[in-house]
């Protein structure tokens, strides 16, 4: 059986990532893994950012609910640690065969911290990576 893994955090919104997962893994019967990382309890308080976790975690347990409700099969972890480290520890210990990622939206600074931080991980894993890119707001807009 395939193994999905999508993971989030405050700065990685994966929303589209998500929903591409979920096809996914309903499309070809694959067992989808949902990891939430929230800031180290250290750094959290002191960057000022525990609103804007509680908002992402809402938002994701409502999307999982959903997702689970149309019959897929999710397993919903929440950890709390570096966004990168987190990923490849869960990757490589739930033997995950498709990461899928999200593309950064954004300036060219969001852009640069992205490719970072998907070169971080993909040299240290050995499954697959899809990577999404986010709609355009401005498209939405049209549609």
């Amino acid at each position: 059986m395939e193994h999905v893994l999508v993971g989030i955090d405050r700065q990685h919104d994966a929303w589209e990532a998500f929903a591409r997962a979920c096809f996914l893994a309903k499309r070809i019967d694959a067992k989808l893994h949902v990891l939430l990382v929230l800031s180290p309890a250290s750094e959290g308080l002191s960057h000022g950012h525990p609103e804007r976790e509680a908002t992402v975690r809402q938002r994701l347990e409502l999307l999982v609910e959903a997702a689970k409700s149309d019959g897929l099969q999710i397993n919903y972890f929440i950890t709390e640690g570096h966004y990168e480290e987190e990923i490849i520890r869960f990757v490589n210990h739930y033997r995950i065969t498709l990461l899928v990622l999200e593309l950064p939206d954004g300036d060219m600074k969001s852009a640069e911290k992205g490719s970072v931080s998907l070169h971080a991980i993909r040299h240290r894993i050995s499954c697959k990576v899809e990577l999404v890119a986010p709609k355009n707001k401005r498209q939405e807009r049209i549609t």
